[in-house]
């Protein structure tokens, strides 16, 4: 379908690890993206794009803006700046794909929706992990019930390390709640399934040199009463889960590639009634059976195209954003919240 269809004309401003080795890297040998235009500091960097793609290079996006041919902007600059690089670029009447976070407060955030609305065009904020098998796969568990009605998952995204880049400061934006955090608040709202009643947040900084937080921790409630228990450090050596899904009628963990589940059948239960009175021989317990059933499969789930599937979709095939605009600020209004509680000074 895509070879019938022009391909979508993409400017991509940043071209550092995200905007080149993960959009340019996506969009490259790929029939329904064309890259026409790159802006960065870096001279070198803009040369590497123009020898590959024998696109437009410019070192500021708003000349790029004024003289590239382009319907859809990649915005993969400092986190600091997305905001402000979007909001121009869906001034200037193009789509907008925005790296993550998409901004680094919720005015910010709401103001890009704003404009988008205003400008009548897309804004896709690029929370690509939603498309991961691992995530599809624990959404299918949950969704189909496979361990009951989930009461609570822990999402662990552990190790240690010292980090100096620019990502290490808080004037860039910089800290793992901002850079690693929008992948995994994302998914533990979407576990959460409900709007979101309490945040509970407790950041540190540990190992890296800059002043930003390299260790987090974050706790959503819902409205429903579910609890997503997620912890983001550099500074943890040894390794946990990175998901655990606790269920009314079993556990789920998986290190993002094989899940063990240990489940069973309600209906194989025997009866079970309370007893007020004392019991003989001051037992402690009782002889219940559970029946368990244990098994280990792929953590892979109902595949939905990956991110750029979906960009594809919406803006030629009248498709439905997966990630939307708002999803987006509800990241940013979860992140926000943590922030606020746990009071972090370097």
């Amino acid at each position: 379908m895509a070879g019938r269809l022009k391909p979508i004309k993409v400017a991509v401003v940043g071209l550092g690890r995200a905007g080149w080795n993960i959009h340019v890297r996506r969009m490259r040998g790929h029939e329904e993206f064309q890259i026409t235009a790159v802006a960065d500091w870096d001279p070198e960097r803009q040369q590497e794009a123009a020898d590959e793609f024998g696109c437009l290079t410019f070192s500021d996006h708003r000349r790029l803006l004024r003289e590239a041919e382009a319907e859809v902007v990649v915005v993969a600059t400092y986190s600091n700046t997305h905001s402000r690089v979007a909001i121009d670029a869906l001034k200037s009447g193009r789509h907008v794909i925005v790296e993550k976070p998409m901004a680094t407060s919720v005015p910010a955030a709401v103001a890009m929706v704003r404009a988008a609305r205003k400008a009548r065009k897309k804004l896709f904020v690029h929370q690509n992990y939603r498309f991961t098998p691992e995530v599809r796969h624990l959404l299918d568990v949950i969704e189909d019930r496979t361990i009951g009605e989930v009461f609570e998952a822990r999402i662990r995204i552990l190790g240690f390390s010292r980090r100096n880049d620019w990502q290490t400061l808080q004037k860039y934006g910089g800290g793992v709640l901002n850079n690693t955090g929008p992948h995994f608040v994302d998914v533990a709202l979407k576990i959460l399934g409900s709007p979101v009643k309490t945040v509970f947040g407790d950041l540190k900084l540990i190992s890296d040199v800059g002043d930003a937080e390299d260790h987090c921790k974050v706790i959503l409630r819902g409205e429903n009463g579910r609890v997503v228990d997620l912890e983001i450090s550099t500074a943890c050596a040894m390794p946990e889960p990175k998901w655990t899904l606790l269920g009314t009628q079993g556990t789920l963990v998986s290190d993002g590639k094989v899940s063990k589940i240990r489940c069973f059948d309600p209906r194989k239960l025997g009866p079970l009634h309370v007893i007020e009175t004392p019991l003989p021989g001051r037992i402690y317990g009782n002889e219940d059976v559970i029946p368990w059933e244990e098994r280990e499969v792929p953590s892979v789930g109902r595949s939905i195209g990956d991110f750029y599937d979906n960009v594809w979709a919406v803006l030629r095939e009248r498709g439905k954003m997966v990630v939307t605009a708002q999803d987006g600020v509800d990241i940013i209004k979860a992140i926000q919240a943590a922030k606020r509680k746990s009071l972090f000074q370097a």
